[in-house]
């Protein structure tokens, strides 16, 4: 017997027919919102509607299509990943919170790809740039890091998607990014390969640790029962390390730098020894008047 379709309307899973037909709608609800959203599409289609990107038809409080509009739909999978990471992503599942249908999607992206894009736009967008300029390069890049550790806090399943890479790819968002925290930079007289050398050491820092951090969020997301958790409890992984005399170097350093994790303060310890290496570097390419720490 042929496998049965999902709900063409929300992408509920469907009983099989006990005779007759497959069924193509979980309810007549369902039903009777497909065939709105079908003539909505026919208005739209004569140009009778709003342009793309408005309303697709009203709430369905009034038993009409779900409102529909690329924003919408980003904000939704921006609310899934959030919660559950990307791999709970997909455009059924979007458009199932959204009460509509997988297909009427499409008329707003052309793929989960491109949902994705989005997201990453609005996400980095959500966290305005500075209005002011750097006081001087150190605090310029101490801005930039502290509004990138907030934003990866937020939004764990961006880190991934703006790493550091050698492979090309664009994003307008993320590019008037690092264009502001390059700004940082200003005066100086940099030539652009030392600003570049870095630039990529400060950001490699920055996401080598925001890493950490979300390797254990989506850890603790994939934790699904009470006995794993206790398997991989942070006591059940340190006691063996912490045994007296058996990593005498390792455990003294854990118990006093990692028991218990304080990943914020670690974090900007060493986002000072990071900027501490670039203005070494600095004293010995630029004059120092030009610094102005």
């Amino acid at each position: 017997m042929a496998e049965q379709a999902p709900c063409a309307y929300c992408g509920k899973d469907l009983e099989p027919a006990a005779r007759g037909r497959p069924r193509r709608y979980c309810s007549r609800a369902c039903q009777a919102r497909a065939y709105r959203a079908r003539r909505a599409e026919e208005v739209a289609e004569s140009d009778l509607a709003p342009a793309r990107g408005s309303t697709v038809g009203s709430s369905e409080d009034d038993g009409h299509a779900p409102y529909l509009s690329a924003e919408r739909i980003t904000r939704a999978g921006i609310d899934i990943a959030d919660a559950e990471g990307l791999e709970a992503l997909s455009m059924r599942r979007v458009a199932t919170d959204l009460g509509a249908s997988t297909m009427a999607l499409y008329r707003y992206m052309t793929s989960k790809d491109d949902l994705v894009a989005m997201m990453v736009e609005a996400a980095l967008s959500d966290v305005p740039l500075p209005d002011t300029p750097a006081q001087n390069w150190r605090h310029g890049l101490e801005r930039a890091a502290r509004r990138d550790w907030e934003l990866y806090h937020r939004h764990p399943w961006i880190l991934a998607k703006v790493l550091v890479t050698t492979r090309a790819h664009f994003s307008p968002a993320l590019a008037a990014d690092s264009e502001s925290a390059f700004s940082s930079f200003d005066g100086l007289g940099l030539e652009p390969a030392d600003a570049f050398r870095y630039m990529f050491m400060f950001a490699s820092y920055v996401q080598g640790v925001a890493l950490t951090y979300v390797s254990d969020v989506e850890a603790e997301r994939r934790s699904t029962n009470a006995a794993r958790r206790a398997v991989t409890s942070p006591e059940g992984v340190r006691a063996p390390l912490f045994a007296p005399g058996a990593y005498p170097r390792l455990g003294p350093a854990m118990r006093a730098g990692a028991d218990p994790w304080n990943l914020d303060a670690l974090f900007l310890a060493g986002l000072a020894g990071v900027l501490d290496g670039i203005e070494a570097d600095l004293a010995r390419r630029v004059p120092t008047d030009s610094l102005d720490y």
